[in-house]
């Protein structure tokens, strides 16, 4: 397995198990977690566009992401 496809694999569990509801928490914890979390996503997307991968995680990310975020 290569280094692209660990990543890959990483972000789509990052985004399956993300709340993408985050900022609408009104316990501030939850929305700290939440934040944190896209951060992660955004650092890992950014990953995979230096290797190549852009086209591969913005698809991955726009079939988690829900309708409306």
């Amino acid at each position: 397995m290569t280094q692209q496809d660990v990543q890959l694999e990483l972000l789509e569990q990052m985004l399956q198990n993300h709340d993408w509801f985050y900022h609408f928490s009104d316990d501030h914890r939850y929305y700290v977690k939440g934040r944190d979390e896209a951060q992660r996503i955004r650092v890992t997307m950014d990953r995979l566009a230096e290797l190549g991968f852009e086209t591969e995680s913005k698809e991955l990310f726009e079939t988690y992401r829900p309708d409306g975020i």
